[in-house]
């Protein structure tokens, strides 16, 4: 059964009129939490609402982890026509997440998406274990190697870990690469959970490793944690299947 429509949209420390013209050109209405009603929670099928996060919006944002918020879209620098667009991928999905690639590498991602799911369906102890190492790697891949575009530590060494230390402080600083976005889309349809991981990086195809390395893509722990996966988009986005 395909999710309810999105019907409304919130926010976090974003401006009140700019928020009412984003609502007016997606055709949504605003939503406000019901006073009384903790975290403005309704029934699942009522509604879905989409959070826009604008400033100072982190200490607050766990709060919308729970129905009826399915939907978190990081604002940072963008423009209207590409919040509309995000909007519009995040219409037809259980759970959709878009952050910057800066605040998907200080967060817990992956815990948080598991919250998520675990408050919409009812999970085994092994399917949220597997689901959170799966996820753990696939965003690590997606930040690291995708947007950040650093290659794989190649050793132990002190000088091998400085260096890929200094390179991630070097482009997690620069506006460039720490402004490329992480999306996070999620189907809990019938007896499975879906999950695509999506990066703006250059892409990559698997190739066989001559030899084993001190950090790679995950792709053999992730191929254990989950019953399938595909890298979809030059891979640029990484499909995986779960048992519910």
């Amino acid at each position: 059964m395909a999710p309810p429509p999105l019907a409304a949209l919130h926010s976090l420390g974003f401006p009140a009129k700019r928020l009412a013209d984003l609502a007016t050109m997606a055709g949504l209405s605003l939503w406000q939490p019901q006073a009384g009603n903790a975290g403005g929670r309704v029934k699942p099928t009522a509604l879905r609402v989409l959070v826009l996060l604008g400033h100072a919006w982190e200490d607050q944002v766990a709060n919308t982890w729970t129905e009826p918020y399915t939907a978190w879209i990081e604002v940072a620098a963008l423009a209207d026509h590409s919040i509309l667009e995000l909007i519009q991928r995040a219409r037809d999905t259980s759970l959709y997440i878009s952050f910057t690639t800066i605040t998907a590498n200080r967060r817990d991602l992956a815990g948080e998406v598991l919250s998520m799911i675990g408050g919409r369906r009812r999970l085994s102890r092994d399917s949220r274990d597997n689901i959170e190492l799966a996820l753990h790697e696939a965003l690590s891949n997606a930040v690291l190697h995708g947007n950040l575009q650093l290659e794989s530590l190649s050793g132990l060494s002190v000088d091998a870990l400085e260096r890929f230390s200094n390179n991630l402080t070097c482009r997690i600083t620069d506006p460039d690469f720490a402004n490329r976005r992480i999306d996070v889309i999620c189907d809990i349809i019938g007896d499975a959970v879906t999950i695509d991981v999506v990066d703006q990086g250059n892409g990559f195809l698997p190739k066989p490793r001559p030899e084993p390395q001190a950090s790679g893509r995950g792709f053999d722990l992730i191929s254990v944690s989950c019953q399938s996966f595909r890298l979809l988009d030059g891979g640029r986005r990484l499909s995986m299947r779960f048992p519910a």
